[in-house]
Formats: C-alpha cells, structure tokens, sequence
C-alpha cells in the first residue's frame, strides 16, 4: 500500500505544499538536534526509477557533509518530520513549487489577480514576507511524520535526479542544494501522527 493509499488527502497536501519542514535526529547517545529544511515530497510513481511495484513514499532533502544531523542520520537513521500549519501558503512570495504539472487548488487561487493584487510587493523580501504573514489565514493542522534516513551516494545517477527536483521546487535554496559539500537524504515515510486544534488525534502506519 503506497502513502497516497493509506494516508488522507488533507495529511498529502500538507506534505506537498509546506514550505518548511522541522527534522529532528539524534545521536547514538540520544542526543537530540532539530533543523528547519528544506524539502520535496516524492510520491511513488516519481521515485528515481520508479517501477509499478514501487509502493514507498520519500521526503529529500539537502544537507551539508559536515553537519550535526548528517552526522546524527549515519548512526541512527530513524527521524521525526514535523510539518506544521500554522499559515496559508497561498499568499507567501517565499513559497514552494509544485512538483507535478498541475497546481493544487491553493496554488490555482494564488495566480488569480485578486491574489496577487492584494499583496503589495515590498524592497526587501523579509518585510514582504513578515507583512504577508501578518495578513495570512490561521489554519489547523500539524503532522508528525517517523521514518528512516537514507543519504544518497552524492555521484550517483540516483543523487543527480533528486538535486534537480529538489532545485526545482526549492529554487530559493539553490546555496543548500548545489554545492560540493551536499549529500542528498531520503526519508522513507512509515507512520504519521496528525493533530489538529482541538487535539484530536489520529495516527497512520
């Protein structure tokens, strides 16, 4: 059963639409350490190589070689992904881009003139983005994923085809992702727990 079987839409388009994403690692002695990534959701039928057989979902990620939580990720590669949110996406000028052709129903509403009417540009793209937060819309919902970190060979074929996605859905952190000193990681997603505002909780494995 692929994530898109077993988990609600609403859990999958929290996954693909969030701009962040909180990772927490620890180390061999338990020690725990939490990152603000960025990240792309790969489905099933997008996995490098992907075959019909192929069931498992992935989160990617790019992280620097000599870091805590790549260090962490080698010697204890279960790790939380907490997605939270907290905001709208819609109105965000530091937004994710979609991986598929189509845009899902927030991005849609983002390119009618009314949307982007309503959200004078700014100089500088911090206070743009701090004043658009001010006026976005407060949602619901926070999910936490568990799953096992997997870095890919930073030359293989497999390394390639994941940077160019992630470079492609997280252009403003070009820095992050094509560099010499970044690995690669995939998550493989096995349970989620989702919470929503009145701690009503359900778990999915």
């Amino acid at each position: 059963m692929s994530c898109t079987e077993k988990f609600p839409n609403h859990l999958i388009n929290l996954i693909k639409t969030s701009k962040y994403v909180h990772l927490a690692t620890a180390s061999t002695d338990c020690v725990p350490s939490v990152s603000l990534m960025n990240y792309t959701y790969i489905p099933a039928d997008k996995t490098f190589r992907s075959s019909p057989d192929q069931k498992d979902c992935f989160i990617i990620f790019a992280t620097f070689n000599n870091t805590e939580k790549y260090i962490n990720i080698l010697s204890n590669p279960t790790v939380s992904l907490l997605f939270h949110d907290w905001v709208t996406a819609n109105n965000l000028s530091v937004k994710k881009n979609s991986l598929s052709r189509s845009g899902t129903p927030m991005q849609e509403k983002e390119s009618t003139p009314s949307a982007t009417a309503s959200a004078p540009q700014h100089p500088s793209k911090l206070l743009n983005l701090l004043q658009q937060l001010n006026q976005a819309e407060l949602n619901e919902m926070s999910a936490t994923i568990r799953g096992e970190a997997m870095p890919i060979d930073p030359g293989s074929e497999e390394s390639l085809y994941y940077k160019d996605i992630l470079l492609k859905t997280n252009p403003d952190a070009k820095v992050f992702i094509d560099s010499d000193k970044t690995v690669i990681v995939k998550v493989k997603i096995e349970s989620a727990k989702v919470t929503d505002n009145e701690n009503n909780t359900n778990i999915y494995k």
